[in-house]
């Protein structure tokens, strides 16, 4: 059993030994503490983690799709290999994050920050785009943008 504290004081109670690799599918999660904590390869799908603290946490190839990560400090967060289809991760916080070869097409990123964030090889195929903030990001020629979107332009770094 792991207990997960919530910055409302509120505890949620899991019933897992570890949160790698777990099935949180639909858990409320808002303002939850979870910071340099490992979540790889679980199931976080449709959860709500709006103004989670997640920065350091490691979500490497979990299933995030559908979530809620809006206004959250994801700061140094690893999603690499993630799948973030659909996430709502309006005004969050992902500076310095990875998320080299994640799925965040449909995503809605509006006011999100980017600076220092590694998008390899990612899906960015997203909404918002055009108000998030991807100064200082870096992305490769793997990297896939929509249609038309100039990533130099937002000043992301685009490495050969």
């Amino acid at each position: 059993m792991i207990v997960i504290r919530c910055e409302t004081g509120e505890n949620v109670e899991v019933n897992v030994e570890t949160l790698a690799g777990a099935k949180l599918s639909g858990l409320n999660l808002h303002r939850a503490l979870l910071e340099n904590q490992s979540l790889q390869g679980a199931d976080l799908s449709e959860s709500e983690l709006r103004s989670a603290w997640l920065e350091g946490a490691s979500f490497a190839g979990a299933n995030l799709s559908r979530a809620s990560l809006a206004a959250s400090n994801a700061s140094r967060a690893d999603f690499s290999g993630a799948n973030l289809t659909g996430a709502m991760m309006r005004s969050g916080i992902f500076e310095h994050a990875n998320f080299s070869g994640a799925n965040l097409r449909g995503a809605k990123l509006g006011g999100a920050r980017f600076a220092g964030a590694t998008l390899d090889g990612a899906d960015v195929r997203c909404e918002g785009l055009d108000s998030a903030s991807l100064a200082g990001a870096f992305s490769n020629i793997h990297t896939k943008w929509p249609l038309g979107f100039d990533p130099g332009k937002k000043g992301v770094i685009v490495r050969r």
